[in-house]
């Protein structure tokens, strides 16, 4: 595998500093695309109607549909009812499905319905699927400087329960769906929306539901796209192309008659021969497989905008903090790695078992396959046990695991996210990814298998699902511009 600045020195251009290397960069547009017609007449309607997309997006947020508490599951269900009114409204055909059942409570509970819905179909059109979700996180009050379900405009920023997340997007595309409507202007493509409540619980249900339509509903979608996460900063927009993958494990070392050494000191040794003190894997063969890093790729790196290294540099460990912006979201994003807990005291039964047990969580990257990280994973620790005579029982178990996602910033559906980005905002966005597993992506990527483009619409710090979620005046608006323009642009592509 090749490593960060493999192609590049300090004080020398090489290819990757060179703007002109590679396709993707040969191609590299003007920062001003102009605004054609039809997109025009949609701007402005926009524009001329903030003060009711307001109002909409506050009626929405008044709605407490918190997912997975029995306590709000009519909430849940009136945000559903809330959408349906405005799906009927627009004119959209759409359906609501009963998914079966979960575990709340110690008793099984009915899943929120999911809503297909569709406008358009003519064939010459390319058919866009649009991931929407209605659910929130119960939001902790006492946390909040305003009532989390009441929208409040403070300054620049407007604060509410749903606001950066899945509620504004809900609105956005109501409201551009209207904006068309309104202005008599065509549709540049077909729509479909999926629309579901158990987003914040793993979308519980979903995948075993997607498959069953995957081929009438979803037999003609061209491209998806999921409206998530956040800009890396306060400025320049972003689009994200992939997610890291996660493993979790637990480790467990029991005493055994007649051992001479302590769990505890089993387990700390055991943990030397994973990772070392700079967070290199030790495991063996653990990262033959990542895919390698291109200079194209470095060169995205060093394109990201609105991210300095000097406000963190502090915090960092020792032998970070000479690192510079790509070696460090290279790291973050990009390199496997192995976090670790603390050891626990294990409690059992059995009053005189003497058990540890300690957690930790493995990053893999694309290329790499869960199944095979995990065999790496156990048999190197088994080997270690025995390379250093172990006489306590140590075993390991997987826990849970997220797989990454990723995607080809050339393919057409993120180069029109691209472009329509440059028309509404006169910048180009910075191409990231999130460090962060996303169970919905891996599930529609696995499914639906089409290209996915995961579009954040909010600045770094809008707190979605957290106290104080917030969203600034300013994209509120410009992110409606923003889909719409990308509906024209992806038309083109």
């Amino acid at each position: 595998m090749v490593y960060p600045h493999s192609y590049r020195t300090e004080h020398s251009e090489t290819r990757t500093t060179n703007s002109v290397y590679g396709e993707y960069y040969a191609q590299h547009q003007s920062k001003k695309i102009p605004i054609q017609p039809e997109l025009l007449k949609i701007i402005q309607f926009i524009d001329s109607h903030r003060g009711g997309f307001l109002k909409d997006l506050a009626d929405a947020v008044m709605i407490k549909s918190v997912s997975g508490n029995l306590e709000y599951k009519d909430d849940v269900q009136k945000m559903i009812d809330f959408t349906q009114d405005w799906l009927s409204r627009l004119g959209l055909k759409y359906e609501r499905f009963n998914i079966g059942f979960h575990e709340l409570g110690g008793q099984k509970h009915r899943l929120p319905t999911i809503l297909l819905a569709s406008l358009g179909h003519d064939q010459r059109k390319k058919t866009l699927c649009i991931y929407v979700h209605l659910d929130v996180k119960e939001p902790d009050s006492s946390k909040w400087h305003t009532d989390p379900w009441t929208v409040n405009q403070i300054g620049n920023s407007i604060f509410g329960c749903g606001v950066a997340q899945g509620k504004a997007t809900l609105i956005h595309w109501f409201h551009i769906i209207e904006a068309f409507q309104k202005t008599n202007t065509e549709f540049p493509v077909n729509l479909k929306f999926i629309i579901e409540s158990m987003y914040h619980y793993d979308s519980v249900g979903l995948a075993d539901f997607l498959p069953l339509r995957k081929h009438d509903f979803f037999v003609d979608i061209d491209n998806i796209i999921v409206c998530d996460c956040e800009w890396i900063g306060e400025k320049r927009p972003c689009i994200i192309y992939g997610t890291i993958g996660v493993i979790h494990y637990d480790i467990f070392v029991e005493k055994v008659s007649g051992s001479k050494t302590d769990p505890r000191d089993d387990m700390v040794n055991i943990f030397k021969e994973i990772v070392d003190d700079k967070e290199h894997i030790l495991i063996p063969h653990f990262d033959d497989i990542v895919s390698q890093i291109t200079p194209e790729e470095e060169k995205m790196y060093e394109d990201i905008c609105d991210f300095n290294i000097d406000d963190i540099r502090e915090n960092l460990p020792s032998f970070k903090q000479k690192w510079d912006k790509v070696k460090l979201l290279m790291h973050y994003w990009r390199l496997p790695s192995i976090s670790v807990g603390e050891t626990e005291e294990c409690t059992c039964e059995k009053k005189d078992v003497d058990i540890v047990k300690r957690h930790f969580v493995v990053k893999i990257v694309p290329r790499q396959i869960i199944n095979r990280s995990v065999n790496l994973t156990i048999n190197h620790i088994n080997n270690v046990a025995k390379k250093l005579n172990i006489e306590n029982k140590v075993t390991c178990e997987e826990v849970s695991s997220t797989r990454f996602w990723h995607e080809s910033v050339a393919n057409p559906n993120y180069q029109a996210a691209r472009r329509a980005t440059i028309q509404i905002y006169k910048e180009d966005p910075s191409m990231i990814k999130h460090d962060k597993p996303m169970v919905l992506l891996t599930i529609l990527d696995r499914v639906l298998e089409n290209n996915i483009l995961l579009l954040p619409l909010v600045t770094c710090g809008s707190n979605a699902g957290m106290e104080n979620e917030n969203i600034t005046v300013r994209t509120f608006y410009e992110s409606t511009k923003l889909l719409a323009a990308y509906l024209f642009q992806l038309a083109k592509s």
